[in-house]
């Protein structure tokens, strides 16, 4: 446990130094509060666009840090051999594994708590509060990040970072639309087509983990809505976690 620990310390530290999240960073900061403005241009409507335009820059820049991370961390381990080293010490390589993601996760944890306190701060600039309502949005978003990050895990143990986040990029795209995607399918004359639409509506259904309507139009929200896309956030993640450590397991690195 302790040597996943470092690990997962190690990730961590790597990416308060990187130039790249720290760009990406302040561009989304720059962009919530571009939201203000935004919302001046929407008579009586401002304080809605600026909670959507945030909490949609906040899903976004966590997607792009959890795939920028995990098609890179092993990538790096290898080009710069240092990935030689660690498999030749007592570390086991589901650690390895484990420890890259955990690290990931605190990465996308923590910058996602910084992110929505920079969004409550640009909220209370408008309506003097702080609404307490985004926060079921707003931890279904750090879910469904877990299963980003965990697919970018999962390509990069066997595929370039490349070709590692365009598969990632393609099932976060496919699983924001997996809704329209089983309509498609259940219209669908074509039985393969529709029994594949009908099995990615219900893999990757990354929709359950979108509460932003519901919560900036402040529609009722109810516990099932959050309990169960954690539940099936944690599921996907184990599984793929398990194929991850399994893949890398098998990995030749003489």
């Amino acid at each position: 446990m302790s040597r996943i620990y470092i690990l997962a310390k190690n990730t961590f530290n790597e990416a308060r130094h990187n130039k790249v999240l720290h760009l990406a960073g302040g561009f989304a900061a720059v962009l919530i509060v571009f939201s203000l403005f935004m919302g001046e241009v929407s008579l009586y409507q401002n304080i809605k666009v600026v909670k959507d335009i945030g909490m949609a820059t906040i899903s976004l820049f966590g997607v792009f840090v959890a795939i920028y991370m995990g098609v890179n961390l092993l990538y790096k381990e290898l080009e710069l051999r240092t990935i030689y080293t660690i498999v030749s010490k007592p570390v086991d390589r589901f650690e390895i594994i484990l420890g890259k993601y955990l690290g990931i996760v605190l990465v996308l944890t923590v910058n996602l708590v910084l992110m929505t306190a920079f969004l409550y701060l640009t909220c209370f600039v408008i309506e003097f509060r702080f609404d307490l309502e985004l926060i079921p949005a707003l931890v279904l978003i750090l879910f469904e990040l877990f299963i980003v990050a965990v697919f970018a895990v999962f390509f990069s143990s066997f595929s370039s970072p490349f070709l590692s986040g365009l598969f990632t990029t393609g099932v976060f795209m496919v699983g924001r639309v997996s809704n329209e995607l089983g309509l498609f399918g259940e219209r669908s004359r074509n039985e393969l087509f529709k029994i594949f639409a009908t099995s990615v509506q219900k893999i990757f259904d990354l929709e359950a983990f979108n509460l932003r309507t519901e919560v900036v139009h402040q529609l009722p929200v109810y516990a099932s809505d959050v309990y169960y896309p954690i539940l099936y956030s944690t599921f996907l993640v184990a599984i793929f976690l398990t194929f991850s450590i399994v893949i890398f397991a098998k990995r030749d690195f003489k």
